[in-house]
Parts: structure tokens; C-alpha cells; sequence
């Protein structure tokens, strides 16, 4: 039965917008304040149960508390001996999302990403006030007539037992395509099944299908619990393998393993879209929705020119698959792209140089390996045949016998003690054959003076010369091999021997030239950054790009409508430098223009007459690092003898904003 032309409290219904199977929606007007509102009025035999009308104004009066540009606000709600039971809320003038994507999925993918976005901010917002959707589906998402997306229907299946969603109206309530695994088994919903709601939107947005269809109910629930879905990627060549990710985390058949609420993913899409230029989602999405064809094509453009960009660069950092994985992109978007063919070939090129680098190393080591091996059969062959000459010579020996290195190799140990010593500034040979050194008696003549035994701790080393008379070492000649300290009686080091140690010791302490390292500061909806005495960024940007050596670092965050703020950040080499900051909006300033002129005004806590605002305006501060820069509160407005007045303002930082009004005698 139709309740067009009747008052339900004082609200009159002027025409029926649409019928589910828990309610009817109607365009209604509040004969108290003259305004449009929309009137969700429960079905007869569900609003007949004491247990749901109470699970109605439980639901109705957590979702009140909701303020968020992005959620459908509830002004109103039946009591519990009302004849109906029905929520009040804000009129939209526009069309469901559903409407939207039934044309055609979104291209390129990011407009999707843009869109759940904007949808996961408005959750996470409600999971942070312990409020679970639990229904979330394109039919529960309007797009106003001005490009903001409303999300409604907030904790409205939750009005039901999981038995009576499978029995209302002869189908499931909460839309089986759309449900998460653990609704369907019957347990306790928290934020991660409106995560995984919000990721099958996310894939119907990017392909133009859901993941989880199926010809009839009982086989799509199936393919739910069973995960069974396509890769998007197989759909959408456009898509990147970040999004994919992005899209698969939501769709975890396990809660543990997806975002643990929808904070995390509007971070993830925040950080995602950052880095490609779109900062401001809200603003982007208000001008795709008055013109979807145009703004498409453009975003394509700009998506291009700043994949390009990061290719360079990460090409100019050696980090080559994430270059690739960027230009494939490109020209997945553009596949006549001469700037990312050029890059290709260049890359291609440089692949080839490297391998045939490679091929030309390994062939020189394997040909030196050979020549060695040859070399050494070679002087094998010649010893041996040395050897079995009669009358032949060992190599290297001295005929006419007068001392010379030959003679002292022929002689065996003795020989280092005598002729080889008897010459001055002669390097004794050592042994042909390793041995311990055997002491020899000193036959030098006396006018020589004795230098140190042949034994082994106090013998000169193999190749230099014996100590001169003195101990003291000659000039230019190398250092006592002991670590740079002389030897006990060896004398003081030459001026050009300690020069040389201290050079040395001055280049093994002088410290390597320190590396920059990539530093992403992603701010917080966005800001300006400097990073310590740096330059302040020229943009301000959700994501920002920089290089500095490992360190510590204060950022300072400022914009147009910020405090300045600063944070510390520490820069490190064996980490990945991704930093999140917040930046701290400027206070709003609220007067209240009212009649009477004596209500008193609540907002945060505070109370002021409504003429005294006027004079010392309220004081708004908005939270650090918000995800946009308007600001909601809610404000009462009360007078003995008058109806209280509640209304929701938006304010923007550092504006100063007057709320006029009138109360209605009771």
C-alpha cells in the first residue's frame, strides 16, 4: 500500500523513488524545517517485530553520529510506538552508481581507484565510530548531481538474522554478490567484510563484470567461499599490477589476510593514486562526473606522462624491472608511445651490450684457463726433459762457478752463509727447495763486522737485502715488514718510508663519498615539504620524491590552508625510505547569527550565547592529516520554550563561517 499523500509524523510523502525488499523509499518534505528529505519506510511485516524496530533505532541512532561528506546523513527515526518504521534522511538528486556502471566500466582502472577511494574514506569513518555497513553494493551508493558520491543504507542488513535475510521477500538480503565469506557463514562481521565488499566493487568498477557471478544464487555463494575468480588483469590490459594487488588484498577468502579495515585501503589507493598526480581524489572525481568521455581521455594523458617520467628515472637508478613494468604500462595506454618504444629499444640495447660483455669474459677466462694449463704441461715437459739428460745443468745454475745464484741453489743450505753473504749488497738466493734454515758458522773476514745468523727469527727475509752495519735501514728501501712498527734493534724508519705508512694509514681512515639514496614523503591529504635547509617542494602534493644521504632530517609540512608543522624522518641505507606525514589544517572560526539572539550554542564541548559568537566566533581545530580538507561538526542550538535545533556544518581552514537560522517555538 502506498503512502504518497499521507503525513507520517511530520513528514508528508509526496511520491515513491524505489522498493526493495526490506523497505520503500519515499521523496518526502519536513513540514517543520521546509526542506526535501528522503523517507525509507520498513516493509509492514518486518516493522510488525519488536526485535527489529529496536534493531532499527539502535542502528538508525550510531549511523546519526556519522558526519562525512561522503555518508548519506540521517536526520531522523521512528519511535518505538510509532504506527511506522521508517529513517529519515538527506534527499539526493542524482543517480546510483549502479546506473552509472551499467554503461560501462570505468577506464582508465584509476577512475575505479578514484571512486573506492572516495568510498573507503567515508567507511573508514565509520569503522573508526564501531559502525559496519554490511550491504554495500553500487545500489547503495548515489552520485550527486554535483560529482560527490553518498554512501546510504548504513547498518540496515544488520536489521536482519542471517536466517531472515535468506527468506525476506524470497532471495537474500545484502546481495549475494556482493557478500563477504563470513556473513554467508553466518558469523560476526567487522570492517574486513566491508573491505571485501568494497573490493568486489573495485573489480566490477575496473572490468564491467563482478568476480563472483554465477547463473543462480546457490553457485555464486560457492564461488565466494571458494575465492574462484578471474585475475582483472586478463580483462583490463590497462590495468596495473599495483591496482590488481590492491583490488586481490580485498578479496582475501581469509579476514586476517585483507586490509584490517578501510583506512588502510583508502591509504593504499591515497598512496597509489599520490604517485601519479591525482592528490586531490574529490575535486578529480567532480570533473570526471560532469564530463566521464573528456576527463577520461585526459587522465590517460597525464597517467602516460608521469609513468614516462618515472621510467627515466628509474632507469637512471639501475632498477630496471620496475622501469619495465612502468613502460609496459604506458603502452598498454599508448601503444604507439614513441617516448616508451624509444626507451624500450635503448634498454634493449643496453641488454644486449651487457650480454655480449658477459659472453666475451666468459670466453677470455675459459681461453687464459687454457693458455695456463698449456703453460704449465709445457714446463712440466721441459723439467722433465732436463732431467733425464746426461751432464745437463739444472736451470738457472752458473758454469763457471764464482757464487753466483747457481752455485748457491747447487750447494744446498750452506750456501746462503758464505759467498752469497761475502758480497755486499747481494741478495741471498733462498733454497730451491723449502726447508728450515740450518745454522752455519760466520767465515766472513773480521774487518766485516757480524751480521745476524742464518736462522729463521733473525734472518733477512727472501728478496731484501741483509741489514748494513748500524741495523739502520738504507734510505728508499721498503719498511720492516711488522705491521709499521720497527723491529727491536732494526733502527728508526726513513722520513720517505714513515711519509708513505702515513699516507697509508690516512687513506684507509678517509671515508668513502656517501650516496643519495630515493626518499618518498607521502603527506597527508597534501602539502608543501622541506626537508632540513633544503627548498621548499614547488607543488603541494600528496606524494613527494626526493634524494638526500642517510641521516636524520626534519620536515617541515606547510600549504595555503596548514600551520606549519615539523616531523623528524631517519634516512637509512638497508630500508626502503617511505615516510607518512600529516599535515595540521588551520583552525575555522564559527559565529551564530540566531533568533533568539539569546540560545545557547553547543559544539566540542563548548557552550556561548548565540549573539556573543558573533563577537568571539567559535574556534574550530581540525584533526592532523585528515583525507580532505573539509571539516565536519554538529552543533545544537537550544532555548527554553523552543524546539532544540541540530545542524551539521562544513567548514573549510582558516575561513571564517557565520550559521543564521531561527528556532521554532514549541
Amino acid at each position: 500500500m502506498s503512502l504518497v499523500g499521507r503525513h507520517i509524523g511530520r513528514y508528508r510523502i509526496l511520491e515513491q523513488l524505489g522498493s526493495g525488499g526490506m523497505s520503500v523509499v519515499y521523496k518526502g518534505l519536513d513540514t517543520a524545517l521546509d526542506r526535501e528529505v528522503a523517507v525509507k519506510v520498513l516493509h509492514p511485516h518486518l516493522a510488525g517485530k519488536d526485535e527489529s524496530r529496536r534493531r532499527l533505532a539502535r542502528e538508525a541512532r550510531a549511523v546519526a553520529k556519522l558526519h562525512h561528506p561522503n555518508i548519506l546523513e540521517v536526520f531522523d527515526f521512528s519511535s518505538a510506538d510509532a504506527q511506522d518504521a521508517f529513517i529519515v534522511t538527506e534527499y539526493i538528486r542524482g543517480q546510483t552508481l549502479k546506473m552509472f556502471l551499467d554503461d560501462a566500466p570505468m577506464d582508465p582502472p584509476e577512475l575505479a581507484a578514484m571512486v573506492i577511494h572516495e568510498l573507503a574514506a567515508a567507511l573508514a569513518h565509520a569503522h573508526e565510530a564501531g559502525v559496519i555497513h554490511r550491504d554495500l553494493k553500487p545500489e547503495n551508493v548515489m552520485v550527486r548531481e554535483d560529482g560527490v558520491l553518498k554512501l546510504m543504507d548504513f547498518g540496515i542488513a544488520k536489521l536482519l538474522d542471517i536466517e531472515e535475510r535468506m527468506t525476506v521477500t524470497g532471495s537474500l538480503v545484502g546481495s549475494p554478490a556482493h557478500m563477504a565469506p563470513e556473513i554467508i557463514e553466518g558469523l560476526e562481521a567487522g570492517p574486513e567484510a566491508d573491505v571485501f565488499s568494497v573490493g568486489i566493487m573495485f573489480y566490477a568498477a575496473m572490468t564491467g563484470r563482478l568476480p563472483f557471478s554465477a547463473p543462480n544464487t546457490t553457485a555464486t555463494l560457492k564461488r565466494i567461499l571458494d575465492g574462484d575468480y578471474e585475475d582483472p588483469r586478463r580483462r583490463v590490459p590497462t590495468l596495473s599490477d599495483e591496482l590488481a594487488e590492491i583490488c586481490a588484498t580485498c578479496l582475501q577468502r581469509d579476514p586476517q589476510r585483507r586490509y584490517p579495515d578501510a583506512a588502510k585501503l583508502r591509504d593504499a589507493l591515497s598512496d597509489y593514486l599520490a604517485g601519479l598526480g591525482f592528490s586531490r581524489v574529490g575535486e578529480e572525481l567532480v570533473s570526471f562526473f560532469a564530463d566521464p568521455h573528456s576527463y577520461g581521455r585526459l587522465a590517460r594523458q597525464r597517467i602516460v606522462a608521469t609513468l614516462l617520467e618515472r621510467s627515466e628515472r628509474l632507469l637512471a637508478e639501475k632498477r630496471t624491472p620496475r622501469a619495465l613494468a612502468s613502460l609496459n604500462q604506458v603502452l598498454a595506454l599508448d601503444v604507439n608511445n614513441a617516448r616508451a618504444l624509444a626507451l624500450l629499444k635503448g634498454l634493449q640495447r643496453t641488454q644486449r651490450l651487457k650480454k655480449w660483455r658477459r659472453r666475451g669474459l666468459r670466453l677470455g677466462i675459459g681461453l687464459a684457463a687454457i693458455a695456463l694449463l698449456g703453460f704449465g704441461g709445457w714446463k712440466a715437459r721441459q723439467a722433465s726433459a732436463t732431467q733425464d739428460t746426461p751432464g745437463a745443468e739444472s736451470p738457472g745454475t752458473n758454469p763457471s762457478g764464482n757464487g753466483g745464484p747457481g752455485t748457491e741453489a747447487s750447494r744446498g743450505p750452506e750456501a746462503p752463509g758464505k759467498d752469497a753473504l761475502a758480497q755486499p749488497g747481494v741478495s741471498p738466493k733462498p733454497p730451491a727447495m723449502a726447508q728450515e734454515p740450518v745454522p752455519t758458522e760466520d767465515t766472513r773476514p773480521p774487518s766485516v763486522p757480524s751480521g745476524p745468523r742464518t736462522t729463521a727469527p733473525q734472518g733477512p727475509r727472501a728478496g731484501q737485502p741483509p741489514t748494513p752495519p748500524g741495523g739502520l735501514t738504507p734510505r728508499g728501501d721498503s719498511a720492516p715488514a711488522t705491521g709499521g712498527t720497527p723491529r727491536p734493534g732494526s733502527g728508526r724508519a726513513s722520513s720517505s718510508s714513515l711519509a708513505e705508512r702515513v699516507a697509508a694509514d690516512d687513506g684507509a681512515h678517509r671515508k668513502p663519498q656517501v650516496r643519495k639514496l630515493p626518499v618518498s614523503i607521502l603527506v597527508r591529504p597534501y602539502g608543501i615539504i622541506r626537508v632540513g635547509d633544503g627548498a621548499p617542494s614547488s607543488q603541494p602534493l600528496q606524494k613527494h620524491d626526493v634524494e638526500v644521504a642517510p641521516g636524520l632530517y626534519p620536515v617541515t609540512i606547510s600549504c595555503d590552508y596548514c600551520e606549519d608543522v615539523v616531523d623528524t624522518i631517519e634516512v637509512r641505507a638497508d630500508r626502503e625510505n617511505v615516510f607518512h606525514l600529516r599535515a595540521q589544517p588551520k583552525p575555522a572560526q564559527l559565529s551564530f547569527d540566531y533568533q533568539p539572539a539569546d540560545a545557547t550554542v553547543s559544539l566540542n564541548g563548548q557552550s556561548r550565547v548565540a549573539h556573543e559568537s558573533l563577537q568571539a566566533p567559535f574556534e574550530v581545530r581540525f584533526p592532523r592529516g585528515p583525507s580532505g580538507f573539509q571539516h565536519t561538526v554538529e552543533v545544537e542550538i537550544s532555548h527554553p520554550g523552543y524546539s532544540t535545533a541540530k545542524r551539521t556544518v562544513h567548514l573549510r581552514p582558516g575561513e571564517r563561517a557565520s550559521l543564521r537560522g531561527s528556532l521554532i517555538p514549541e
